[in-house]
């Protein structure tokens, strides 16, 4: 029989990580910091303090078996039917043409991972769950905004869509890949781990002193980021995005991994709640760079991040009993 963990334990894992979250999001709105204060806490973040924990643990895991490919197939192949599910919605619920439909459909797969979804997984899992995640993690842009950004060009009808627009895009994500430090750090982890140096005292103490920072300074700037954002747009939509978010991409992960491909336990827990992790800001960041639904992906943002932590909490508490 299957003994449930007390609610006290899974609140002690949760709580925690949107309490750090919240608190960001008051200091934002004291503009103590300011946007430059904020921006400065995200890049530390992005190029040293999570890339730091990535390659720490990239370095000390072991090959790769052919479950750690298989999550990210499972995953992605989950994520590209809610992105087509999203589109579809878009399309006959609320008549969105071609390229809002991709935006829509971005803002309700993409997920935050990279800030939230590490910390919450490491928390819970510890570093055993650090090699799918990445895994799943360095696909994402390169998947989600190049689709995005191809059905967004195509369908504004511009005459670069069609004479090398697709090998543009392709272009500048591989060049985003290879400059991306989070992918870096992963990729230069795992080859020095291959190599079989190991890691000096003075580097090993280094990497684990940026690491502990890493995570309460990456949700105290989730947090504080929120604050740019305001509820807005047509919330039926918002609505909509939330709950393909937060709950229709988490069960086609979770079918996806444990049904279709047979995942073990935790390459399935990993999946599934990073997939119900809220939307990213990059969806956002497309948003504003095509000047396209702007207000109502700002919205989802903060619906999916205020929600979230109970998805999360009754996850944990539905995955934990089962991982060993």
């Amino acid at each position: 029989m299957m003994h449930f963990p007390r609610m006290s334990q899974i609140l002690a894992i949760v709580l925690p990580v949107f309490a750090v979250i919240l608190l960001g999001y008051g200091v934002g709105r004291t503009r103590l910091f300011g946007e430059e204060g904020v921006r400065a806490l995200t890049t530390f973040c992005f190029y040293v303090a999570i890339p730091a924990v990535l390659f720490r643990a990239m370095a000390q895991l072991d090959a790769p078996a052919g479950a750690d490919f298989a999550v990210v197939v499972a995953f992605y192949a989950a994520v590209l039917v809610g992105y087509a599910l999203a589109m579809a919605v878009a399309r006959l619920l609320f008549k969105m043409n071609l390229a809002e439909q991709a935006l829509f459909a971005n803002g309700a797969v993409y997920s935050n991972i990279l800030l939230l979804g590490i910390p919450l997984v490491l928390t819970a899992f510890g570093p055993r769950a650090a090699l799918p995640q990445s895994a799943i993690l360095a696909l994402q842009s390169v998947i989600l905004i190049s689709l995005t950004s191809f059905l967004v060009e195509f369908g504004k009808g511009e005459r670069e869509a069609g004479q090398g627009g697709l090998g543009a895009i392709l272009r500048s994500a591989a060049v985003a890949l290879a400059t991306n430090p989070i992918i870096v750090s992963m990729v230069a982890g795992f080859a020095w781990g291959r190599i079989g140096l190991g890691l000096h005292e003075i580097v090993e103490k280094s990497l684990v002193f940026l690491g502990q920072a890493a995570t309460p300074t990456a949700l105290f700037a989730l947090g504080a980021s929120l604050t740019r954002f305001r509820l807005g747009g047509d919330l039926r939509q918002v609505g909509v995005i939330a709950i393909l978010k937060l709950a229709v991409l988490p069960a086609l992960v979770f079918v996806s991994a444990r049904y279709v491909f047979g995942l073990e336990p935790l390459p399935v827990a990993v999946a599934t709640i990073s997939a119900a992790m809220p939307s990213g800001v990059n969806a956002f960041v497309l948003a504003m760079r095509y000047e396209m639904l702007v207000a109502r992906i700002a919205a989802s943002l903060i619906v999916t991040a205020a929600l979230a932590w109970a998805s999360a909490a009754a996850l944990l508490a539905w995955f934990l009993p089962g991982i060993k």
